[in-house]
């Protein structure tokens, strides 16, 4: 293991990583001056970031609790994402929900003796079910978008059905214990930074950058365990 997995892992496992996580949303919803005029899309989303860094941080670590507090976090992204007209990155959290429930199940059924769960490798032919299933969904978001009749931009329309796609696999992914998972994650989040810059939400960007440093310490944190199950 190289220098940076070393330095992801020990700030992902430092006790104040949670709390740095959680200032940095904060001062970000704080920027939105909410005393002065409260915005319910970033209020809303707020109390998502609140839940969503919980979350990934104790799936990251393995932890099964996680799934908990992502069920609650996903009902907010969700409503400040249609608040947002973001319809490929809201879909996504009505599958997040009903995966987290089957995730929490799964999780409890497969854990080493530390309670965390035990990973899982992708096998070749599990990874080419897992671009196609990939494509099918990216397609599958374009003609739902259409059916809705949502407005978006050609950038919007683009980003928004590659986030759903993204999503869709990599929670599919992660609830299997597969730590591929981790890498579909980082794509995911540098696509949801960029849309919500440019829909000028300033809380989830700064949540999904966030998500993006979690991701990579999750990849360093499955991987060292997946080492340690097959030696």
């Amino acid at each position: 293991m190289n220098k940076l997995s070393h330095l992801a892992i020990f700030i992902g496992r430092n006790k104040f990583y949670p709390l740095f996580c959680v200032l940095c949303v904060t001062l970000a919803f704080l920027y939105t001056d909410p005393f002065t005029h409260l915005n319910l899309r970033y209020f809303v989303s707020y109390v998502g970031a609140f839940c969503g860094l919980l979350c990934v941080i104790l799936l990251a670590k393995r932890k099964n609790m996680g799934n908990v507090i992502g069920m609650l976090a996903v009902v907010a992204e969700c409503y400040a994402n249609y608040l947002g007209n973001n319809i490929g990155a809201g879909l996504p959290t009505f599958y997040y929900f009903g995966s987290h429930i089957v995730g929490l199940i799964t999780w409890e059924k497969n854990q080493d003796t530390h309670k965390n769960v035990k990973v899982r490798s992708l096998s070749e032919n599990a990874f080419l079910y897992t671009l196609i299933f990939l494509i099918a969904a990216v397609f599958f978001n374009v003609y739902l978008t259409n059916a809705i009749g949502v407005e978006n931009t050609v950038y919007q329309l683009i980003t928004n059905c590659f986030i759903f796609g993204l999503g869709v696999v990599a929670q599919l992914l992660l609830m299997m214990r597969y730590s591929f998972n981790w890498y579909l994650w980082v794509i995911l989040n540098v696509l949801v930074i960029g849309l919500n810059i440019y829909t000028n939400n300033i809380v989830i960007a700064t949540q999904y950058l966030i998500y993006l440093f979690n991701a990579i310490y999750g990849i360093c944190e499955w991987k060292q365990s997946e080492s340690k199950q097959t030696t």
